[in-house]
C-alpha cells in the first residue's frame, strides 16, 4: 500500500469530533487543587477558565507587599477600624464562572464569610504590586476586577515608584487616572478619615 492509499484511509474529524479545549469552572479548578493538582511552587490562579501560574515573589515585591500590609493595618487600627476591615494577603477572588484570582492584598468588611468565596461586591479595595508584571495589572486585571464591580483598585509600581488608584468602576473598566507618586497622600473609599503616605507603599 502506498503512502497516497494509506492517508486516503485515514479517517478524518467530522466538525462535531474536532478536538476542543476543555475550560475549567472555578468549580472545578477549587476541587483539582484540593486534589493536589498544583503542587508546583508558585501562585495558581484561573484566567477565563485556564490554569495559570505565576512564580514566586522576589524580594522587592514580598518586601512592598509587606510594607503596605503594615501600613494598612496600622491605619485601620489607629482609625478604631480593626474590627470592621480586614486585610487579606494572596487571598482567592471569584470573578464569575471561570476566573478566580489571587489578588496580593485585599481588604474586605468583617465579619468575614467563611461559608462563601470573596467576590468584587463583597471587597472594599483590591492591591496588586507590580514588579515584572505591570503590563497585566494595568489592562488585563484593570478590566477585570471593574467588571466585578471591585470598588478601588490599587497597582503599585515599584520599579516606577508610583500607585495608580482606579475607582469607581463603570461599564467593565475603571476611568483613566493619573498615578500618584511619593509626597502624595492617598485615602481609601471605604475609609476616607485614613491618610496614607504613598512613599510607605511604593
Amino acid at each position: 500500500m502506498s503512502m497516497a492509499d494509506d492517508l486516503r484511509q485515514t479517517p478524518r474529524y467530522r466538525p462535531e469530533q474536532r478536538p476542543r479545549e476543555k475550560l475549567l469552572t472555578v468549580e472545578e479548578f477549587v476541587r483539582l487543587g484540593e486534589l493536589g493538582a498544583y503542587d508546583e511552587p508558585g501562585k495558581h490562579e484561573l484566567w477565563d477558565g485556564r490554569v495559570m501560574m505565576s512564580p514566586l515573589p522576589g524580594g522587592p515585591h514580598m518586601d512592598r507587599e509587606r510594607r503596605i500590609t503594615e501600613a494598612l493595618v496600622l491605619s485601620l487600627d489607629a482609625a478604631g477600624l480593626r474590627g470592621k476591615f480586614g486585610v487579606f494577603n494572596n487571598g482567592g477572588l471569584q470573578i464569575g464562572e471561570y476566573n478566580f484570582r489571587s489578588p496580593d492584598i485585599m481588604v474586605a468588611p468583617l465579619p468575614f464569610d467563611t461559608e462563601h468565596r470573596l467576590t468584587g461586591d463583597r471587597v472594599a479595595l483590591v492591591i496588586e504590586v507590580s514588579h515584572s508584571s505591570l503590563p497585566d495589572d494595568l489592562t488585563e486585571k484593570r478590566g477585570k476586577y471593574a467588571g466585578a464591580a471591585v470598588p478601588e483598585y490599587w497597582v503599585v509600581d515599584v520599579e516606577g515608584r508610583q500607585l495608580y488608584p482606579f475607582r469607581h468602576p463603570k461599564g467593565g473598566d475603571y476611568p483613566d487616572c493619573e498615578p500618584l507618586k511619593a509626597g502624595a497622600t492617598i485615602s481609601p473609599l471605604f475609609a476616607p478619615q485614613i491618610a496614607l503616605n504613598v512613599a510607605d507603599l511604593v
